[in-house]
Order: structure tokens, then C-alpha cells, then sequence
């Protein structure tokens, strides 16, 4: 009888992605699926599929400077893991808007969400949301999982490589003001943009300061990796989950977890949408 092959449930979630526009090819890159009310959503970098730095909005193809209008997904088929179905997703509609779901802070945050529906022909399998909450304290120096696909490369078929890296700086200081990334050290490649990030132990310090040895292995969604900060150097950005619920919410939020301090009810909305507020961001429903 042959030997049952184990594999990760984490190396489920990320997703081969092809960049298009028409029927050139452009790009490769990484992606994954998030569940969030009840509604599935493809999570990846806003350079991704804007085909522009998400810092300088220049043209990431310096050839032709083109912009991709649609993305092939290989998603997993129905019922048959470590077989995958290609998708395609158009990325704008017919006047070339954005069919995507970006930050409201725009390009500023490189992260976006594109709704999708699960048919009878693909399977999801979502990272888990509330691994964001996992009671195990970031530390500078601790090892991190980037799951990706680095230069497009796979295994076995479509699934993902697991990338080691470490945290490169303290996890609570943004990287730049009001930018909610950190970043790592890692030897990452082209393609690896949109790779999930966690960090996994068996042991490992609490957010108390605690200690806590447990019987398996713990696990922390720390974000979205989202490239190198330079194409010499091996520090990459990873923007905090937080952000995806901004994404999806439409709105800035102003609680602990984002450490954002809520402005008086009748100021400006730091959105950036001209509106009070108290009419924006600070409604309450």
C-alpha cells in the first residue's frame, strides 16, 4: 500500500498567478485565498496587478511598459489535491477601471483584494484570519516562512516553497510613518511578491512577555510579503494583516490592533477623502 503523502495545510493557501496583458504574458507572482464574512477574496500586492511600483507608480515592465488587464490562477480542482485548475481574472473592466479592491489609502498600501466565488470546478482552502491573533510575540531575529513562488518555481505540480527568512526589525515600528509594514531578512526572489508570511514554533514568547513551550507547533499569520526593498538588497516589506481588513471594510479603523489614533469627529478623515470624519472612516453604523 503506498505510503500517504503529508502535506502542509498552510501550502494550500498560496497560489500561482500569471500576469497578462491579453495574450502577452508579463509577470508571475504569488497569491492567496482569505475568507472574511463569509465572502472569499484573492489576497496580492497592489504592484501585481497595477504593473507599477507601488512607491514611484513607474512602469515595472521597462520594455514595453505594459499593464496587466488579467491574471491566470491556478487554483486547486474540485476534489483532486495536487491537481490545479487555471482561472483567468479580468483585472479591469471595459472603461479600464480596477475591478480590484485597494486600500483606502490607495497605492500607499501594497496590498489588494479581488473578490471570488468558489464553483464547482475549484476548490479553496483560505488562510486562517485569526492565526493573526495567535498569542506569540514577533521578535527581532525570530524565523519567518515566506510561502511563494520564487523565479515561478513549484513542486510536485503548482504547490508553493517555503522560503526561510528572519525579522530584520522590530515588529510594532512601521518600516516608514503610517506605512503598517516590518520587514525581513530573507533571500527571496522575483515572483515571491503576495506570499503569505507566518512564523511557527514550538516554544516561543507570549505577547505578556511569558513563556510558553506547546505540545505542537504554534503558528502566527504575520502579512504580505511584498518584494525587497531594493533589487540589491535582501530586506523585504511585509504588510501587516490589519491592513486587510481596511481593504475589505472600506475604512481606515482606529483601535489597538492598528494603532491608529482616531482624530476629533468633525477633522478632515486622514482617508484622504475630503470628507469629515464623522462621515467617513468614523461613521458608525
Amino acid at each position: 500500500m503506498p505510503k500517504m503523502k503529508y502535506v502542509d495545510p498552510l501550502s494550500a493557501t498560496s497560489l500561482y498567478i500569471e500576469l497578462y496583458f491579453n495574450d502577452v504574458k508579463i509577470s508571475t507572482a504569488t497569491a492567496f485565498v482569505l475568507k472574511y464574512d463569509e465572502k472569499y477574496y484573492l489576497i496580492t500586492n497592489w504592484h501585481v496587478v497595477a504593473g507599477r511600483d507601488a512607491d514611484t507608480r513607474e512602469c515595472l515592465d521597462k520594455k514595453h511598459c505594459s499593464i496587466p488587464n488579467k491574471l491566470l490562477v491556478s487554483f486547486h480542482k474540485k476534489g483532486e489535491l495536487g491537481q490545479w485548475l487555471e482561472k483567468e481574472i479580468q483585472l479591469l473592466d471595459e472603461d479600464g477601471t480596477p475591478l480590484w479592491i485597494e486600500h483606502p489609502l490607495s497605492n500607499l498600501i501594497d496590498v489588494i483584494a479581488i473578490p471570488i466565488i468558489e464553483t464547482d470546478e475549484i476548490d479553496f482552502f483560505p488562510i486562517d484570519f485569526s492565526l493573526k491573533d495567535t498569542d506569540m510575540a514577533p521578535l527581532v531575529a525570530m524565523p519567518v516562512s515566506i510561502i511563494g513562488y520564487p523565479l515561478g518555481l513549484s513542486i510536485g505540480g503548482k504547490w508553493p516553497i517555503w522560503k526561510t527568512g528572519h525579522i530584520a526589525s522590530d515588529h510594532d515600528l512601521d518600516f516608514v510613518k503610517d506605512k503598517p509594514a516590518f520587514l525581513i531578512d530573507a533571500t527571496t526572489r522575483a515572483s515571491m511578491s503576495g506570499s503569505p508570511v507566518v512564523m511557527r514554533a514550538d516554544s516561543f514568547q507570549r505577547l505578556n512577555g511569558n513563556y510558553a513551550i506547546a505540545a505542537g507547533v504554534n503558528t502566527r499569520f504575520l502579512g504580505v510579503y511584498a518584494g525587497r526593498i531594493s533589487r540589491d538588497s535582501e530586506i523585504g516589506r511585509v504588510w501587516k494583516p490589519f491592513l486587510i481588513s481596511e481593504i475589505i471594510e472600506q475604512k481606515l479603523i482606529f483601535n489597538e490592533e492598528t494603532g491608529r489614533l482616531a482624530p476629533t469627529r468633525n477633522s478632515n478623515c486622514p482617508c484622504g477623502s475630503q470628507s469629515k470624519f464623522k462621515n467617513c472612516c468614523g461613521s458608525v453604523a
